[in-house]
């Protein structure tokens, strides 16, 4: 995202570790859809990283909105 580069070192941060978040818990996700086969414990945990990638989106995406709204107060 362009606006990154404009974000204060504090909200890059935050977000770039956000991020990084995000795609451990997306490649853990793809490790148990490659899976032939789900117990009812993997689809619990399948469950519950889609449920902290939703978390991680939406963290990211309060840090966009609150820098869009700084920046447009300029």
């Amino acid at each position: 995202m362009a606006e990154d580069e404009h974000l204060s070192f504090e909200e890059n941060e935050e977000l770039k570790r956000i991020r990084q978040r995000h795609a451990d818990l997306e490649r853990k996700l793809e490790e148990y859809e490659s899976r032939p086969f789900l117990t009812p414990l993997d689809d619990l945990e399948m469950k519950k990283i889609k449920k902290k990638k939703l978390a991680c989106k939406d963290a990211m995406e309060r840090i966009l909105t609150l820098h869009r709204r700084k920046k447009n107060r300029k």
